[in-house]
């Protein structure tokens, strides 16, 4: 069936998964939908290897909501585009990239936000600007067994992560005590691991086989965990509204399982309030100022990664803290989930990050056409 509409189309650009119901996040996209009908504004999913160059049409899908189901159809390309693409490896990213360039160069379509480059990338922008350099983790690209068995010998603790991963998957803590090298911490598939070596040599060839081809940093251990040892960080929510600024939608805390490293919800993490975690933690007057520092910060950052990278509409920003109360910039996605806020029952800021995509839509459409 080809769709002949009138209204403004903002397409949400996904990855293809091979399933019946070939993309993930139905659920966010389907609200999306809704809320995006409610401002005149048609909003379908699909992916850009669907995209018919000749004919300037693709085939996705549209919610409709008297059948309560996703229904496929023609669309012509849509005016506005959210990016919402996860790449699980490079030729899956190389795939894309060739329609994504397409889709980029004509001039009738607008991004939303274009997407972040790797960990290192990010790293590199926020760097630049000296009144975040005291937030920043010691951070180099892992490039040999040398490398890193010398950064063991002066610091004693690592923590290797892929470049390009996410959801804590590849992550692990490197202990090293006299001649032992203990490792904790998730194989590629979210799997948790953990490993003992008493030489060098054994320790960093089942990290090669661990690491495969992937590129991966090698970044300050920092103890970020609370006083009864569970890992956590705080997810903080930033978006562009529909006056085209950027606003705090909210934020929260991650708490990792027993005897994880990292706190990622799907990792088996689980959601707590950000000022009751932390007054626990730290005390009423501390917390207070912990969430100031990082209220602060979350609304510095976008500027100055836009100003180096480009237009963004939304970034999902991890703190930690470590022991002695001091907040670190851990990591700062441009696709962020939102599941957090759900998670916590938080209504308002749940409606605000689901609501805002659409609002931001309209307030491009409308300097488009002015």
């Amino acid at each position: 069936m080809r769709l002949r509409t009138q209204r403004p189309l903002l397409g949400i650009m996904v990855t293809e998964l091979n399933r019946e119901l070939p993309f993930a996040s139905s659920s966010f996209y389907q609200n999306l939908s809704a809320h995006g009908a409610s401002k005149g504004i048609d909003v379908f999913v699909f992916s850009p290897n669907r995209i018919d160059w000749m004919q300037g049409m693709v085939r996705g899908y549209m919610y409709d909501r008297i059948q309560s189901a996703w229904m496929t159809k023609l669309f012509p390309l849509p005016s506005l585009i959210y990016d919402r693409c996860f790449f699980s490896n490079k030729h899956s990213y190389l795939t894309y990239q060739y329609h994504v360039r397409k889709l980029r160069e004509i001039p009738t379509i607008r991004f939303l936000g274009y997407g972040l480059g790797g960990k290192w990338e990010v790293g590199l922008i926020l760097q630049k600007d000296p009144a975040l350099l005291p937030y920043l983790p010691e951070t180099s690209r892992l490039r040999s067994g040398h490398q890193l068995e010398s950064w063991l010998q002066s610091h004693s603790d690592a923590f290797l992560k892929p470049q390009g991963g996410s959801q804590g998957k590849g992550a692990i803590h490197i202990h090293k005590e006299g001649s032992r090298f203990g490792l904790q911490g998730r194989d590629g598939r979210n799997h948790p691991v953990s490993e003992e070596f008493q030489e060098w040599s054994a320790c960093w060839q089942w990290l090669k086989h661990q690491i495969g081809s992937r590129p991966y940093l090698l970044q300050q251990y920092l103890q970020l965990h609370s006083m009864n040892g569970m890992s956590y960080d705080v997810r903080s929510l930033v978006q562009k509204n529909g006056r085209g600024n950027w606003e705090h939608t909210g934020m929260a805390v991650r708490v990792g399982k027993p005897g994880s490293i990292t706190s990622n919800l799907h990792g088996g993490g689980t959601a707590e309030d950000v000022s009751a975690y932390l007054t626990r933690e730290f005390g009423v007057m501390k917390s207070e100022q912990l969430i100031d520092t990082i209220t602060t910060l979350s609304n510095h950052i976008p500027s100055v990664l836009e100003s180096n990278h480009g237009r963004l509409a939304e970034l999902g920003i991890d703190f930690g803290i470590d022991t002695s109360g001091r907040v670190w910039i851990l990591e700062v996605n441009s696709k962020p989930g939102r599941t957090i806020f759900a998670r916590l029952h938080n209504e308002r800021a749940r409606s605000k990050s689901i609501a805002n995509p659409i609002h931001y839509a309209g307030f491009l459409l409308n300097k488009q056409l002015s």
